[in-house]
């Protein structure tokens, strides 16, 4: 029966793999027109190009660059001429791809759609305890705790979370980050580090990566850089993440090119150009909660941040299957989740005239200008924290000259992740961590029972026959003999040894008979004696 399921198994492995190679040669059949555009650009750039298309619509890692410039596959994408982009769009636009390749064939679609909308691109951030900025300029405070999807996409592999901890009563900050890069899980931490590998704060598939500030290339086409105190990593679709570190928490910002509508979604809003659905929620928004009222006024200003830190905050929660993060022994999405913040409700209101112009004072210095100017205000006045500038994102492609190459140049990677360094004290903590607690009494192990396996234990109900002894002999007992102790050197007893009976005293000699006196002489007469 065994052999024959293993027949079985092995025949439904083969039609797969038949299957999926016959899936495979159609596309290529209908993708050879693309190839051979980018080909006739360039030999070498443009046959990696073409391949690292296809393998990024099957959710492949791609090959080797073998050219100098670290670019992504958008990038090298955005320096190919506008002719033979349009010929390359053109083509994937009009091909019917088979029933079976249509995800294959919308995902090049769509990479080559966005190598001409990259012009178009949007800014997001999250900064200082924090303050949120959507794609479409909408602002607003979000001190909540928890793991959030910051942005997503919902035709690639494209998503951002963001962890926020606690930082005392009222406000939270960003700790970590997390994101989906082209099909590879990139994680940064500030804080709350994963292990206990604190030389980098990097996490590539759950690997610790050392950058040297060069170019790190990813897998699945995206790129990591560090700069001075900021990581700027670039998806192979185009987006662009910056994390800026600063003490124990960081600010992010997100880049995007919306070429499909209604693509984005999470705190940063759907990237569609309009400010007032920002906020909806299964068809509710935060600026109607009110429903009446100044816009300005206290009343709807609490109304509004209590929606965000609710509905809002927990329709973008992930959960322990999304999340993205690297947890340590002992912690989950849940560990980092605490709803009851903000437990109080600050704004700028609160602070007195000296606070605010003190802290305005700073963030002018600084160069904070325009809207950047309240939160920079409310941060300062609260927490000490630092002015906080937008990132400048440089496009390396710009001013770019690619050089005529007669044959591949490998540009690899200088050194591979490492797995990270175990945490001592999240093995102890889980070594002495108590069973959980089901409800039914652990049973505790009892002399005689057996350590065999289940179904070969013996069966201790019914006594193993033996030959009897004759009754009239007492058992013996078991004794268990010590070894002897060795003479050199003699160890030191632990417990003091009983001392040895004292021997009984000899009894005293008994003393000698005294000698008999002598008989005293009689005094009787003799009868008829003379």
């Amino acid at each position: 029966m065994k052999k024959s399921y293993l027949l079985l198994a092995s025949f439904l492995l083969t039609i797969i793999s038949i299957s999926i190679a016959q899936d495979r040669e159609a596309f290529q059949q209908n993708y050879e027109p693309i190839r051979t555009e980018l080909q006739n650009w360039d030999q070498i750039r443009g046959n990696w190009l073409a391949t690292s298309i296809e393998a990024m619509s099957f959710n492949e890692p791609i090959p080797d660059r073998p050219f100098p410039e670290n670019f992504t596959p958008n990038q090298m994408m955005q320096m190919v001429p506008a002719n033979t982009r349009a010929a390359v769009n053109s083509h994937a636009a009009s091909v019917t791809p088979d029933q079976r390749n249509v995800a294959q064939w919308n995902n090049v679609r769509r990479f080559s759609r966005a190598s001409n909308c990259s012009s178009q691109s949007r800014s997001g951030r999250s900064y200082g305890d924090p303050h949120l900025v959507s794609f479409d300029g909408e602002r607003f405070s979000f001190q909540t705790v928890g793991e959030f999807v910051m942005t997503k996409s919902l035709s690639q592999n494209m998503e951002v979370q963001v962890r926020q901890r606690p930082e005392r009563n009222d406000f939270s900050l960003n700790s970590a980050v997390a994101m989906n890069v082209g099909g590879d899980r990139l994680a940064i931490y500030a804080k709350d580090y994963p292990d206990a590998d604190y030389s980098t704060p990097v996490r590539l598939n759950g690997l610790s990566l050392h950058l040297q500030g060069s170019t790190y290339f990813l897998p699945h086409g995206g790129t990591i850089r560090k700069s001075g105190k900021s990581y700027t990593v670039h998806f192979p679709s185009g987006e662009v993440v910056t994390v800026g570190m600063r003490r124990d928490f960081m600010n992010v910002s997100v880049q995007v090119s919306p070429c499909e509508v209604y693509d984005y979604h999470g705190l940063l809003g759907n990237a569609n150009g309009v400010r007032n659905d920002d906020f909806n929620v299964r068809g509710v928004s935060a600026p109607s909660i009110a429903g009446f009222g100044r816009q300005d006024s206290d009343y709807f200003r609490r109304e509004r941040q209590a929606f965000l830190s609710r509905e809002f905050a927990d329709f973008h929660r992930i959960t322990q299957a999304t999340s993205l993060f690297d947890y340590g022994i002992g912690t989950s999405t849940f560990y980092y989740t605490d709803r009851s913040y903000p437990r109080i409700y600050r704004d700028l209101n609160s602070l007195s005239q000296n606070q605010r112009d003190r802290a305005r004072r700073n963030c002018e210095n600084a160069g904070v200008r325009g809207a950047d100017i309240n939160g920079c205000i409310f941060d300062n006045a609260y927490l000490n924290i630092g002015p906080s500038n937008p990132p400048t994102v440089e496009d390396p492609t710009r001013g770019t000259v690619l050089r005529p190459i007669t044959r591949p140049t490998p540009n690899v990677n200088p050194n591979p992740p490492v797995p990270p360094k175990p945490n001592p004290r999240s093995i102890a903590t889980e070594v002495k961590k108590p069973v959980e607690n089901t409800g039914t009494a652990q049973p505790r192990p009892t002399t005689g029972t057996s350590t065999k396996p289940a179904g070969q234990a013996r069966d201790v109900s019914t006594p193993k026959p033996s030959t009897p002894r004759p009754a009239t002999r007492a058992p013996k007992p078991r004794t268990i003999s010590t070894p002897r102790p060795k003479p050199t050197p003699r160890p030191r007893p632990t417990v003091r040894p009983t001392p040895r009976p004292k021997p009984a005293p000899r009894p005293a000699p008994r003393p000698a008979p005294r000698p008999k006196p002598a008989p005293k002489p009689s005094t009787t007469k003799k009868i008829g004696g003379k």
